[in-house]
Parts: C-alpha cells; sequence; structure tokens
C-alpha cells in the first residue's frame, strides 16, 4: 500500500509546469482490468447506493474524471464510466452542498482548455443532476480561463444565466491576443514578437474563444427556461453580437476565424429560439404591447 501511495503521489506531483494530465498514470495502461473495476463499482453503487459516504463518492468521482484523461483510454466506450457515474452522482446525499467542492476539485486536474471542455462533456446531461454539475462546472472553467477569481457558484439558473453576460464582454478575440502578446512580450529577452509568433498567438485566441463558447453554450443551452428568464438571453444576445461577431474578421486563408464565427451563429440561434419560447406572462404584456 506505500509504495502504490507514493507512486501516486510521484505521478500527480512531480515538479514542473507540464500539465499533470499529460503524465500517465500508468506505465502500461490495463484497459481490461480498469473496465472491469468501473463495471464492478457500477454494480456496487447501484445495488448498495447507501455503501459509500459523500467524501468517498466525490473521490470516486475525481478518480473517474482523471482516468478519462489518459490518452490510451480515448478509444473506449464512455458508456460504463457514465453510467457509473450517474449512479455516483445519484448516491451523493448533500448534493447541493458539495457540487461547488466538486466543480472546484474538477477543474484542477487539468489546465489545457481542450481537457477541461471533455471534462465538461464527459457529465451525463440527461439528468438533472448532471445537468446541473455541467452548468456549474463550465461556470468554474469559464472563470479560470479568464484568469477570473473563484466567486460562489451562483445555485440557480436566472443567477448562472445573468452571470454569462459578465464573462462574455471578457471573451472578445482581440482582447483575448492582447494579453496573450504582453504575457509573451514578457517573455522575450527583447520584448518584441514576429509576425509568425503574433500569428500563432492569434490561433490560440480564437481557439480559446471557441472553447469559451462551447462552455457558455453547456450553461445557457442545456435545460427549458422561464419567461421571467427572457430578458437575461435577449442581454446574451446582445452581447454575443458586440463582443465576439463584430470582432471576428473573416479570412478566406484564416479559417479558424470562420470556424469561431459559425460557432457564435449556433449559439445566437439557439437563443433566439429560447426567446421565442419564453412567453411572457399577462403581467409583462404591457412591455410587448404596440397599440394601433
Amino acid at each position: 500500500e506505500d509504495s502504490l501511495v507514493s507512486e501516486t503521489q510521484v505521478t500527480l506531483g512531480g515538479e514542473g509546469s507540464e500539465d499533470s494530465s499529460c503524465k500517465p498514470i500508468f506505465s502500461t495502461l490495463p484497459e481490461t482490468n480498469i473496465l472491469n473495476v468501473v463495471k464492478f463499482l457500477g454494480l456496487c453503487t447501484s445495488i448498495h447506493p447507501e455503501g459509500y459516504q459523500d467524501r468517498e463518492i466525490m473521490l470516486l468521482i475525481l478518480m473517474l474524471f482523471k482516468m478519462s484523461l489518459e490518452k490510451q483510454l480515448k478509444q473506449i466506450p464512455l458508456v460504463d464510466f457514465q453510467s457509473l457515474l450517474i449512479n455516483l452522482m445519484k448516491n451523493i446525499r448533500d448534493w447541493n452542498t458539495k457540487v461547488p467542492e466538486l466543480c472546484l476539485a474538477i477543474n484542477e486536474l487539468s489546465n489545457h482548455p481542450h481537457n477541461l471542455l471533455w471534462l465538461v462533456q464527459l457529465v451525463p446531461n440527461w439528468t438533472s443532476r448532471g445537468r446541473q454539475l455541467r452548468q456549474c462546472l463550465s461556470l468554474v472553467i469559464i472563470s479560470k480561463l479568464l484568469d477570473e477569481k473563484h466567486e460562489d457558484i451562483p445555485n440557480t439558473s436566472n443567477l448562472q444565466i445573468s452571470v454569462l453576460h459578465r464573462y462574455l464582454v471578457q471573451m472578445k478575440p482581440s482582447d483575448l491576443l492582447k494579453k496573450m502578446v504582453l504575457k509573451k512580450r514578457a517573455e522575450q529577452p527583447n520584448g518584441t514578437i514576429d509576425d509568425s509568433l503574433h500569428l500563432e498567438l492569434e490561433k490560440q485566441a480564437y481557439y480559446l474563444t471557441y472553447i469559451l463558447l462551447h462552455l457558455v453554450g453547456e450553461v445557457s443551452c442545456s435545460h427549458s427556461f422561464s419567461s421571467g428568464q427572457r430578458k437575461h438571453f435577449v442581454h446574451l444576445c446582445g452581447a454575443l453580437e458586440k463582443h465576439v461577431k463584430c470582432d471576428i474578421r473573416e479570412d478566406a486563408r484564416l479559417f479558424y476565424r470562420t470556424k469561431v464565427k459559425d460557432l457564435v451563429a449556433r449559439i445566437h440561434g439557439k437563443w433566439q429560439e429560447i426567446i421565442q419560447n419564453c412567453r411572457p406572462t399577462q403581467g409583462q404584456l404591457h412591455d410587448f404591447w404596440v397599440p394601433d
């Protein structure tokens, strides 16, 4: 047991800035054994849900998320992983209290935007707890990628949607690029950046915008909404148009710009559909009524 603990600490606690998710947990990955253990845990958590304490369940969830980042497991179907996740989430007794803690812990498993989006999309979204975890985790990751300080995770849908407006304002590709350029200049001996490096930084800025917009979609498009949330989506549409769409100058040679703009259009279309479906209540009709 001591050797396993020490080996795990060496694997996860190595020095250097390299993302820990890039370091293999196993020297030789025993895929069949891992899947058998996952299936067995799925059976245990199904027939004996009270057999694990909340803290133990959260550690199991973190273990599954960490394992999912193993490159050698990418080709393995995720159905068993997600079935076990559903059981584990369902068995947490103090769910509303544990969600923020779980989100912050999952957020620390990687620093790479692509891996963080993968972790969000690993959460099953066909259960109410799964949707809630995806939304809260997406907000935490957006905050991290924008270098924002962690705040209390909003509990209600209205608060979550309203927080997105503040984040969208910071997702302008040109602003993200400026931050990257300033950071890179500080690292250069002469403080200058050539054209090729500037182009590479622009690609990274648009890639980050692309990931952030996917996370925005996870928060805003994963459940039904009431008429009281209509105004929030109207504001979101305006912010998306002003701060992201209008900042993108398409170029036939720079396809990554077009890819981001297409994603903006898809999200905007979903929000417009939500706005149309969020019918105003009777008390709100005067706001939209135009007399003859």
